[in-house]
């Protein structure tokens, strides 16, 4: 095998019951380690305002925490899914969930917020190394034809997820007012174990031995420009000016490293071996869903802003706060079923219309925050106060949020061959990604200058923030308009 064969491995199940049983509990496993990545990201959220209290931890040390977890995550994504290509998909899966479980109960431990910090960046990175094992094993494992159903318990275990994180994380942090947070570290590395040895068990061993020099095909230098590049750009984003001219140079470092990375990308390009396929942007319609994706994850900054404006702001408990933010999952839920069926047929249509349900919802939310009852109010009376204020623009936000990502999805790779998806996915993946994080720290900074600036008002730093998510969702429904209307005639959708 040379260095620039592809690397082929044979699905080891067989096609007996016994075999096809066995396939469908590796599904299973792949839903856990979904719910897993999506229910950690939920729980956190809802921890902060204690971890914030208990811990120490400063403004700056919650977007290293929350929006680093998600940058970790993203620039993971492509080079775990290169490693599970050309090294064992099994051993890759196995050892990033362990490594995920150790980083949590690090974090459970820690006593000092750089402590914590650095175990959740290692948390989030190896989650981001095992999420592309997942689309792995379903082309492994699953003919073309059989994979429209573990695609589509994916979407059920995000939804599940999403509906329960919140609550489960609400309710571990109501355990203790000094240690609750802790739980929700131990909770999460009980399931990455838990998923780690089900993985063990269950995923079929590898027969063919990797390439002697297997490393190569993983574009190192590609990987090292590529993370040093960006992390050099996100610094001086999340850190205080304690750290004086440094700051000032990392951005243009960041810039010339990736402009090094497009440049070595290219080179890699006509020796086969490419971390990223750069020339996939130049395709209509993946060039404009890959903009869309980058813009919509600010969207996902609304859990983390509303967590800390719902408990620090308004007086409530974690639990209250995971339970309201219930009916987003069933509205995400609710547009992912319909958004999937709708993909193919209304293409960027579906997506223009998701767009503006979400507008729609976040203008409801603005409207029916006016109206929370505050610290004074009775608790019986908290929940379904807020359920009534915020539900109707909560469901319609998360609905927008499923007509969203996975029609976005299938529009945006519409136009890819078959012999550049995995880098097309991996891509879009990751540019989603980098959009959290750049959202999160975008919101949650003006989020704080706003309570400096207003004398800790809450209303109008959370209302800044929904502005600053409404104006990116709203960026979008413009590229997304303007693709359909600017389309040539026989173009896909």
């Amino acid at each position: 095998m040379t260095a620039r064969e592809p690397r082929s491995e044979p699905a080891p199940v067989g096609a007996g019951s016994r075999g096809r049983a066995r396939r469908w509990l590796v599904a299973a496993v792949c839903q856990v380690v979904v719910f897993l990545g999506t229910a950690t990201t939920a729980m956190l959220a809802i921890a902060v305002p204690q971890i914030t209290s208990t811990l120490g931890l400063g403004e700056d040390g919650q977007q290293w925490m929350v929006a680093g977890y998600a940058l970790a995550y993203a620039l993971m994504l492509v080079p775990g899914g290169r490693l599970g290509d050309v090294w064992r998909r099994r051993v890759v899966f196995v050892s990033s969930l362990v490594l995920n479980g150790l980083a949590a109960m690090s974090a459970a431990l820690a006593q000092t917020p750089v402590w914590l910090v650095l175990s959740v960046l290692v948390q989030g990175g190896a989650l981001g190394v095992v999420s592309p094992q997942v689309l792995g094993l379903f082309q492994q494992l699953f003919n073309k034809e059989e994979r429209g159903r573990p695609y589509g318990l994916l979407g059920v275990a995000f939804a599940v997820a999403l509906g329960a994180g919140p609550v489960l994380g609400g309710a571990l942090v109501d355990v203790s007012p000094e240690n609750g947070w802790r739980l929700v570290f131990v909770v999460s590395a009980s399931i990455a174990f838990l998923a780690a040895a089900l993985g063990f068990l269950l995923i079929p061993a590898s027969t063919t031995p990797p390439d002697r020099f297997w490393w190569r095909r993983t574009d190192p230098v590609g990987i090292v420009l590529f993370v040093v590049g960006m992390v050099a750009l996100w610094i001086p984003m999340v850190q205080e000016a304690a750290w004086g001219p440094v700051l000032g140079v990392l951005a243009p470092v960041g810039v010339v490293v990736l402009a090094g990375f497009v440049f070595w990308e290219r080179r890699q390009v006509k020796r086969g071996s490419p971390l990223v396929d750069l020339s996939l942007l130049r395709v209509r319609s993946y060039g404009l869903g890959a903009v869309i994706a980058v813009l919509f994850g600010a969207y996902d900054a609304l859990y983390y802003v509303f967590a800390l404006y719902l408990q620090d702001g308004v007086g409530h408990s974690p639990l209250t706060t995971g339970l309201v933010m219930v009916p987003i999952a069933g509205g995400t839920a609710a547009g992912a079923v319909v958004g999937g069926r709708l993909a193919w047929r209304a293409g960027r249509r579906i997506v223009a219309v998701g767009l503006l349900t979400s507008l729609v919802g976040l203008a409801a939310v603005m409207v029916g925050d006016l109206f929370l009852p505050t610290f004074g109010s009775p608790h019986s009376a908290a929940l379904p106060l807020l359920l009534a204020g915020l539900g109707a623009g909560f469901v319609l936000s998360g609905m927008g949020s499923g007509l969203t990502n996975i029609p976005n999805q299938a529009v945006t790779m519409s136009q890819v061959s078959s012999t550049r998806a995995g880098s097309a996915a991996g891509m879009l993946q990751t540019g989603h990604r980098l959009g959290i994080s750049a959202g999160t720290v975008g919101v949650s900074t003006a989020l704080f200058a706003t309570l400096d600036r207003t004398g800790g008002n809450w209303l109008a730093a959370f209302r800044t923030t929904l502005l600053i998510i409404v104006a990116c969702v709203l960026v979008a429904l413009l590229i997304a308009l303007m693709d359909i209307f600017t389309r040539k005639e026989g173009a896909a959708r």
